[in-house]
């Protein structure tokens, strides 16, 4: 233990960030490959507003959903950070690269719990094309009628590609899009639309959370 107390004080300031009201530091970068909890939980950063301290992101965004802290909001900077719905006080006002991902991920999994075993129905996204979306365990399972045809795919929950800015569909969509290609859907443009809505849906589910 006083081993990694002395390699913490030795520590040059870069390699962390630091979580705090009016002071924080977040290094920049671009996300590697590989679930972005996973990342998270390798970047390292010292939190001053919620008492973990020394500590990882997924540490304390995981803390953070946990006391409440449900809505993304995006501040004068331009940066996104994360707060209760209703309050002004944000107690992490600047999220990492990654960090607005892995929060929509995790509140589209505590909206499943919440909502299990509600039937979900089909929604129409133009003459052509209908879908459902249910989220069982840590699985996304998407259900689409194309031209009278129905395809199903699934997709891990951790590996939605959310936006990192509020309401952006763009990445996620064009996800969405590939792999039910892959599962048999006929690409063109009711599918784009169509997997445009269901970009949508999910992220509303999720923003959804109170």
């Amino acid at each position: 233990m006083y081993d990694q107390q002395l390699s913490f004080l030795c520590a040059e300031p870069a390699a962390f960030d630091v979580n705090a009201v009016d002071d924080a530091v977040i290094r920049p970068g671009a996300l590697g490959a590989g679930a972005v909890a996973t990342l998270l939980a390798q970047r390292a950063v010292d939190d001053w507003v919620l008492g973990l301290g020394f500590t990882n992101w997924k540490a304390l965004l995981d803390h953070a959903l946990h006391s409440g802290h449900y809505e993304l909001y995006s501040s004068d900077d331009g940066s996104v950070g994360l707060r209760k719905h209703g309050y002004r006080y944000a107690p992490i006002p600047h999220l990492p690269v990654g960090g607005s991902t892995y929060i929509q991920q995790r509140l589209l999994m505590i909206a499943a719990t919440r909502n299990a075993g509600r039937q979900e129905k089909m929604i129409a996204a133009g003459p052509d094309f209908a879908h459902k979306v249910v989220v069982e365990g840590a699985l996304c399972d998407l259900t689409v009628k194309q031209a009278g045809q129905v395809v199903r795919a699934g997709i891990p929950v951790d590996d939605l590609a959310f936006g990192e800015l509020i309401g952006d569909t763009t990445q996620l969509a064009e996800q969405l899009s590939k792999v039910l290609v892959k599962a048999g859907a006929v690409e063109g443009i009711h599918l784009k639309n169509g997997c445009k809505s269901i970009a949508s849906h999910v992220i509303r589910i999720a923003h959804g959370v109170r």
